[in-house]
């Protein structure tokens, strides 16, 4: 009789937690997706970074683990709550505990496995997306084939199992504690607090002191390049910031309520006073699970800003740093030997040789102090403009008594230093500063050092050359198993002694191979923006699942409220604008603190990145990107709690 009733029961929730079923479905999806794609050989066949995919994911799925097992256990304690009276109406009725217990606990495995079974079909549509975003990623072929990885599969399974055995553990202890008065009234149960205005003022007032605080220390942990953050310091901001976001919860509505209350003007204005109470009302019986889903979409809106400009920061390297296919520094005549093996393997469509030189003055070194090498390096205006003409840029134009310095953008607070408006090189010849740029500007110009002076063909005159470089373009697309083959053939040119019998040899040649670059690259794209976007998700998704749920089951008790407003005069168009008002103030409410700290944070962080990324201000459009991201998400939950909860309101 208890499975035939608990079945029922199961078919029942199913219609009423159909938001509940949703998300444990998605949640489930994306971590049987990411389990897919981390394990596949094809794609960590991609890159040698990618080898470390599926170890990063079991990290993070451990934390995944966690939040999914909070989102479960919340959703079951608010099942249980809605339940209570019919739970204390069995125990009157005779049924012991343990019989209830077993009913709940076994409706809730069937709902659980109904979600579990849908996550594995939707789990998998949603991992050929995601390889198909790797693979454009990659610019690789990918052709659509089921592949039944059994290692991923069980890994859902083991977090399913996991996940339930704990929450429903928990769910028989708070059904074993229970009482017949307990289960009678437990839905009538809310957060308790009671604050005293003078204690709320305070409260509020102490909670945004130390928010400004903790943004203010984040801040100045950021001071520029080459000053390291302390994580200590950092590990405090959150601390203050964990605080504060609680504080604020649990005072700012009451806050807000007196302030409408005193203002007669916004009080009597349309629906103002009956919105404002019922939110307040609303915030106050959740202040502590509100502050934690803040928590939460703070920590969403970071990932998504760090996941954003990763990627930027990667693809931006890869242009500084292997900015043509093949790039190599060594003697002159090992070239040869270097061709041969590119002949072998591509078709070459330019190769250029050009020499940098030696300005022992250190005109530029003095005043910048940096790289290791003990000399500034000169380039000829002639190979510096095959230079820009092979990255696609403009050429410029010097006259005889002039030179250019060309730099990392980490030195731009030395673009108006006077001592570098004239130089003398080594060789005698004076030039006076015509231009300080750093658009476009690529490591490989001047290895060892951050800047290249850029001077007239004739003023590099009986100076000393620094370095032999061939650059070859090709018609195909170059990969990391060439770059080892390349790499194989440079000649030794430093041996020593290890202490255990044999030699360890050194190259002092520098090879780069864009393809090379462009896998870890990628690799390092992939696992950092999928593992952001993975949190993200299932952030939001349990931000959006608790509103929601939260919002629905008022539906019943505001029912009667809108019927007595409708009796009133109130018509149906007003009482729908009221209800879409009241679920925008609780669906804002937690976003408000988010938003202020994550671009708070984001541009505090750019200090560093900016140095790494396009311009100083793209962060921007990953911060309002990453913003438009969550808000997709964040609106499909409120748009479906918004017809709910209406449909909940007008039914007979």
């Amino acid at each position: 009789m208890l499975n035939r009733l608990a079945l029922k029961n199961a078919k029942r929730s199913i219609k009423d937690y159909v938001i509940y079923l949703i998300t444990v479905t998605l949640a489930f999806s994306f971590i049987f997706a990411f389990n897919l794609i981390s394990n596949s050989s094809e794609i960590t066949s991609l890159a040698n970074m990618l080898d470390n995919f599926k170890y990063v994911m079991y990290v993070v799925n451990i934390i995944i683990v966690f939040v999914v097992g909070f989102l479960i256990n919340y959703i079951l304690k608010f099942m249980f709550q809605k339940r209570s009276k019919e739970f204390g109406t069995y125990l009157i009725l005779g049924i012991e505990k343990k019989d209830i217990s077993k009913m709940f606990i076994l409706e809730n495995i069937v709902l659980g496995f109904i979600s579990f079974l849908l996550s594995l079909i939707l789990g998998f549509i949603l991992s050929i997306f995601m390889t198909l975003i790797i693979m454009h990623i990659f610019k690789a072929p990918f052709k659509v084939a089921i592949e039944f990885n059994y290692l991923a599969i069980l890994l859902s399974i083991l977090y399913f199992v996991i996940i339930y055995s704990i929450v429903l553990f928990s769910s028989k202890r708070r059904i074993k504690k229970m009482k017949v008065y307990d289960l009678l009234y437990f839905d009538k149960q809310n957060e308790k607090r009671e604050i005293k205005k003078i204690q709320r003022n305070i409260g509020l007032i102490m909670s945004l002191i130390l928010l400004i605080i903790a943004l203010i220390m984040f801040d100045r942990q950021f001071k520029g390049v080459g000053i390291e953050p302390s994580f200590g310091i950092i590990l405090i901001c959150l601390i203050l910031l964990i605080i504060s976001i609680y504080g604020i919860t649990f005072t700012v509505t009451d806050f807000i309520l007196n302030f409408i209350l005193k203002h007669k003007k916004i009080k009597y204005t349309k629906d103002n006073l009956f919105v404002a109470r019922t939110f307040s009302s609303k915030v106050k019986t959740m202040s502590f699970t509100l502050g934690t889903l803040t928590i939460l979409i703070t920590l969403t809106l970071i990932c998504l800003n760090m996941s954003s400009m990763f990627k930027g920061l990667f693809d931006y390297q890869i242009e500084t740093y292997a900015p043509y296919d093949i790039i190599i520094n060594d003697d002159e005549e090992r070239f040869e030997n270097y061709l041969s093996v590119i002949e072998e393997n591509y078709t070459i469509e330019e190769i250029f040789t050009y020499n940098s030189y030696v300005d022992s003055n250190n005109n530029i070194k003095n005043i910048l102090s940096t790289g290791w090498r003990d000399y500034d390096q000169v380039l000829r205006l002639s190979d510096y403009n095959k230079l820009l003409e092979l990255k696609g840029m403009k050429p410029i134009t010097l006259n005889d008594d002039e030179y250019l310095l060309h730099a990392a953008k980490e030195y731009y607070k030395y673009k108006d230093n006077e001592q570098l408006k004239n130089i003398t090189l080594s060789n005698g010849i004076s030039l006076k500063q015509k231009d300080f740029v750093f658009d476009g500007y690529t490591s490989k110009w001047a290895i060892g050092l951050g800047y290249v002076i850029v001077v007239p063909d004739h003023a590099i005159k009986d100076l000393e050359i620094s370095d032999n470089n061939l650059i070859v373009d090709t018609k195909e697309k170059t990969n990391e198993d060439f770059a080892r083959q390349l790499v194989s053939i440079a000649e030794p040119d430093l041996c020593e002694d290890s202490g255990y019998g044999y030699q360890i040899c050194y190259s002092l040649s520098n090879i780069t191979v864009r393809g090379q670059e462009e896998a870890n690259n990628n690799g390092l794209i992939t696992i950092c923006s999928f593992v952001f976007y993975y949190v993200a998700i299932i952030f939001t998704t349990i931000v959006g699942t608790i509103l929601a749920i939260q919002s629905l089951s008022d539906s019943t008790k505001y029912k009667y409220r809108y019927q007595v407003l409708n009796k009133l005069g109130v018509d149906e168009v007003s009482l729908t604008k009221t209800i879409r008002k009241q679920l925008l103030w609780f669906f804002i409410f937690p976003i408000i603190i988010p938003i202020i700290v994550s671009f708070c944070t984001i541009t505090s962080m750019n200090r560093i990145f900016k140095i790494a990324l396009s311009t100083n201000t793209v962060y921007l459009t990953y911060f309002f990107g990453s913003l438009l991201v969550f808000f997709i998400i964040y609106m499909i939950y409120f748009i479906t709690t918004y017809f709910s909860f209406k449909k909940n309101i007008f039914e007979d």
